[in-house]
């Protein structure tokens, strides 16, 4: 990896430097040549100067015409700026006058100097066959700085910086410094400040025109009732003490099933979790035996519980994958396996807990109750104690009070139980003792989890990790730390974590659209009155329309692929986010709940369109789409810059990603700095790349080994470029499947600037309209628009082509179109 270039030293020793050199420079130094010039006084600027060194400065490379470039600078691909140096003797003349060391244009400087002009366009020949972006022209006293790339217009009528003698080089060396030095080059400092000149304004979005663009839309009473049950009957009915058992036993999928309809690819879902491990190693998958008895092991992998009894085991999975279901479901198959005699207990830190001040003493007498309440083991019991401390109190009958035994027989056994006492007051101790019992004594496999302590602070984890660690230190029991990816990175680089080697295990995600439709069949057999739930009970609201709703939604996700593969890829994995969207698609105000249960009542076979889920995912509960509104998806055209270019970098660069054009690791990663430079190729600028990074990294639409942007933060003077990307299902669902769909451009549309003023004031017309004709008027006209920016904008490449995604997207708005056509 590439780090940022430095200069070697401040800029105050720079300018004195500069002062030195200037003090020493012979007075003939406009008889020196070209090679004497750049000895003399250009590489000591750049070098003592700007503080410049190898292996970030390179001179006399060969052009492949026979000639050489002069001064490159910058990393190694891309080129940052090309220096070309002219002897001091060819004068670029006296030059129109500016504003004191602005930004200014460059025609009048050129067209006032032939010598100008020509080093000019040399220049800019070589940044062109190096692929800078940033000219320098220099024949020691005067010195030109200028974009050799620019997507508002030809080089020559740009904009620049010139230095018009020594002395301007010494009264504004600290722009000198800005703009050239290691880091100024590194950061397009001079680049950026062009462009901030140069560009036009960036088109106010049509949203800026509706009075209340991020209102909420409420819901009616019907839509509030519907909503309610639909939250009991898809995400509280986990928690219910009454079904959980068959709940577990009739909704869980195992994470071994066939994630099909995912567009990622199965060498990128295979090594999922690569990345995380320290020596970029696979952790395996955990899996429990379908069948186990006391002479087998609980788990897939045999020598699980053997070779890891004195250290915890790390089970790593993404945020909401189900490492607690997978946890609560093999507790319950535990439990209903009558050849099995091992003991599970789950300790929940996301759910208990959190009141505690002490979290090593709230985890010991949680494992006290739990074995008492679920195994009816009271490791507090006179018989139990006194078989855990065995050993104890064989030392007590060798010490001096064994003597009372013959002497004082009473004394003796006072003194016996105060001594008991203690040993079973000491809660920690008396835990580990009697889990050496459990294991050794009784031959029972112990099984204690510790989960979601990703959900607490860093302190907390650190704490619970530590005391995993100690209840493995006696090898009584297999200890399980359930944390994400994320978590476990940022602990492994400074806290508990650091100080041990552990053995990682995964869970991955089930099929979406599995866990959905299992979740729908049991929630239409509790509201059926198939399955009792109290809770119901005192419901006065009719239950028969939610039953309609959830045999529609069921009817229509069993049916319908292409739902399937927006549950599936849209949630990026996440089974919780999955059934949050769908169960608040019920009631939700903007989806028409009441037609829905009117249709299915009546005909039985209403199917819900793929447009109904995706308008809910990108609008939530607000009545317009904006940033905020939607926890799925990401307005993919939206830009930085004034550049119409830079709608179709987020896409491209996704598109770029799921290719094989890059050079991606196995596990299907690229490094930042080589999709920055493919990007360039196509002529966006490092700083469009680098804002497109952080977006599409914190919406999901791609990610890191370690989910930095998203779940690690990343100050914002950390440059993505040094982090290695790839794209989720999130993201290729977006490019492939739903950003030129009717919905997605409805939804953003009034969320994108338009930098061409007839189409913007078309869609300012209808932008807050709710009507079904006006929205497909806005869509198409925005569809246009992109479609004649693309035609503009001159990318050509391989991996993507937005005409052939608009094509591919024709039947959305068809549909729309005929809806329309029989409402008039």
């Amino acid at each position: 990896m590439v780090g940022r270039m430095l200069s070697k030293h401040e800029m105050t020793e720079g300018r004195k430097k500069l002062q030195d050199i200037l003090k020493s420079r012979p007075e003939d130094s406009e008889e020196w040549n070209e090679a004497q010039n750049r000895f003399q006084f250009i590489d000591r600027l750049l070098k003592e100067c700007l503080g410049w060194q190898v292996p970030n400065i390179r001179v006399e490379e060969p052009d492949g015409d026979g000639g050489r470039i002069d001064y490159l600078l910058g990393d190694i691909a891309p080129i940052k700026a090309i220096l070309e140096a002219k002897r001091e003797a060819v004068s670029f003349g006296d030059l129109p006058g500016g504003q004191r060391m602005q930004v200014r244009k460059i025609a009048p400087l050129l067209e006032a100097s032939k010598e100008l002009n020509s080093a000019f366009n040399q220049c800019l020949q070589y940044c062109a066959l190096k692929g800078a972006r940033l000219g320098i022209v220099c024949n020691g006293p005067q010195l030109l700085v200028f974009q050799a790339v620019s997507p508002h217009g030809a080089p020559s009528e740009g904009e620049c910086y010139f230095f018009d003698g020594f002395q301007n080089y010494l009264d504004h060396f600290p722009l000198l410094w800005k703009i050239l030095s290691p880091e100024g080059i590194s950061e397009n400092r001079a680049y950026r400040d062009i462009s901030l000149h140069r560009s036009p304004r960036i088109p106010t979005k049509a949203s800026e025109t509706i009075p209340d663009p991020t209102r909420y839309r409420y819901r009616s009473d019907f839509q509030e009732n519907i909503r309610t049950l639909s939250t009991l009957l898809l995400e509280e009915i986990e928690d219910n003490q009454q079904v959980r058992r068959s709940f577990y036993r009739d909704c869980y999928v195992p994470v071994e099933a066939n994630n099909r309809h995912t567009l990622l690819s199965k060498q990128i879902i295979k090594h999922r979790y690569r990345r995380v491990a320290p020596d970029s190693s696979e952790p395996k998958q955990l899996r429990a035996q379908r069948e186990w008895n006391n002479e087998q092991p609980i788990f897939e992998d045999a020598d699980l519980g053997a070779t890891l009894s004195t250290r915890p085991v790390v089970v790593l999975g993404d945020v909401g994958v189900g490492k607690t279901s997978f946890f609560e479901n093999l507790s319950f198959q535990l439990e209903e396996n009558d050849k099995n005699d091992s003991i599970f207990l789950h300790i929940n830190l996301g759910q208990k807990g959190t009141i505690a001040t002490d979290l090593r003493k709230f985890i010991v007498q949680e494992i006290v109750e739990l074995l008492s309440s679920q195994y009816t083991i009271n490791i507090d019991s006179e018989d139990f104690a006194k078989s855990a401390h065995y050993k104890a109190l064989s030392k007590f009958d060798e010490g001096p009070n064994g003597s009372l035994k013959s002497l004082d027989p009473a004394q003796y056994q006072l003194r016996k139980i105060d001594y008991l006492n203690e040993l079973i007051n000491e809660r920690a101790s008396n835990l580990q003792a009697a889990l050496a019992h459990l294991c050794h004594g009784q031959k029972r496999q112990i099984v204690i989890v510790l989960d979601n302590a990703d959900q607490r602070n860093f302190e907390t984890q650190q704490q619970a990790f530590l005391i995993a660690q100690e209840l493995s230190a006696s090898g009584s029991c297999l200890v399980f730390v359930a944390l994400r990816p994320s978590t476990f990175f940022d602990s492994k680089k400074r806290g508990a974590l650091s100080g041990y080697q552990n053995r990682m295990f995964s869970i991955s995600p089930p099929p979406a659209d599995e866990v959905i439709q299992k979740r729908l069949q049991f929630a239409i057999r509790v509201a059926e009155g198939k399955q009792q739930l109290a809770s119901l009970d005192g419901i006065r609201f009719r239950l028969d329309g939610i039953v309609l709703f959830l045999k529609a939604t069921l009817r229509s996700i069993r049916s319908n692929q292409d739902i399937q593969a927006f549950l599936g890829n849209i949630t990026g994995g996440n089974t919780r986010s999955v059934i949050e969207l769908v169960a608040s698609f019920f009631g939700s105000p903007n989806v028409e709940s009441e037609k829905i249960i009117e249709i299915e009542g009546r005909t039985g076979r209403y199917q819900v369109p793929l447009h109904e889920f995706t308008k809910h995912a990108l609008l939530g509960e607000y009545a317009h789409y904006n940033p905020q509104s939607s926890l799925y998806a990401c307005n993919v055209f939206d830009v930085s810059s004034a550049d119409p270019r830079e709608h179709f970098l987020k896409p491209a660069l996704l598109a770029f990603l799921y290719s094989n054009s890059g050079v991606a690791n196995r596990d299907g990663f690229v490094m930042g700095e080589a999709i920055s430079a493919e990007m360039q190729k196509l002529g966006f600028e490092e700083d469009q790349i680098r804002h497109a990074l952080r977006k599409l990294a914190r919406n999901r639409l791609v990610e890191t080994p370690h989910a930095h942007f998203r779940e690690i933060e990343v100050d914002e003077g950390v440059l993505p470029d040094t982090f290695h990307y790839r794209a989720t299902s999130i993201g290729m669902y977006h490019v492939r499947k739903w950003m030129c769909s009717f919905s997605f451009l409805d939804a953003v549309a009034i969320d994108t600037p338009i930098f061409d003023e007839v189409a913007r004031e078309k869609v300012v017309e209808v932008a807050g309209s709710f009507f079904i004709h006006h929205r497909l008027e806005k869509a198409k006209i925005f569809r246009e628009y992109l479609e004649e920016q693309w035609q503009a904008s001159g990318i050509a490449t391989a991996y993507f082509d937005f005409s052939e995604a608009v094509r591919s997207q024709v039947g959305s708005f068809r549909t729309v179109e005929d809806f329309t056509k029989r409402q008039k």
